[in-house]
């Protein structure tokens, strides 16, 4: 443990995924929270998604922060993490938090608290789709549509 602190702090990032997974699997969340906010901000993008899974649910934090959430789950599935892309689709058919935003198609960005209106099939294929055309460079999710990103 001793080792992978020295590595971390001297920003090793896979040992900061490292030290986040021990603590998470002790349930010392305010720890994980913290070297996964470390992996995170170090562009990680399995830290990322973790740190968005902990955000999601609570864990580590007195309430969850779900727009937060959202956001590392965002990255996370644009750097091509897979669960992040469904995490995010989940939230969006949930409604979990005020504040997230349905990706549709068309510019509407409807605000989700709790209605269903979002269908958690179509969003999580916009969500991966929309992650992948980000990589194609900006623009590219729109299909050739204005684009109002």
């Amino acid at each position: 443990m001793a080792l992978l602190e020295k590595a971390a702090g001297q920003g090793h990032v896979y040992a900061m995924e490292a030290l986040r997974g021990i603590h998470d699997e002790r349930k010392e969340y305010e720890e994980a929270v913290k070297w996964a906010t470390k992996g995170a901000e170090a562009g990680l993008p399995k830290a990322r998604f973790y740190l968005g899974v902990l955000l999601d649910f609570g864990k580590g934090m007195a309430a969850p922060d779900h727009p937060a959430a959202a956001a590392w789950y965002r990255l996370a599935a644009d750097a091509g993490v897979g669960g992040a892309a469904q995490n995010l689709a989940n939230m969006y058919s949930v409604g979990r938090g005020r504040g997230v935003r349905c990706p549709l198609w068309g510019g509407q960005v409807p605000i989700i608290g709790g209605s269903g209106a979002c269908n958690y099939r179509g969003d999580q294929a916009n969500v991966i789709r929309e992650s992948r055309a980000r990589k194609r460079g900006p623009g590219a999710h729109c299909r050739g549509v204005r684009c109002p990103s």
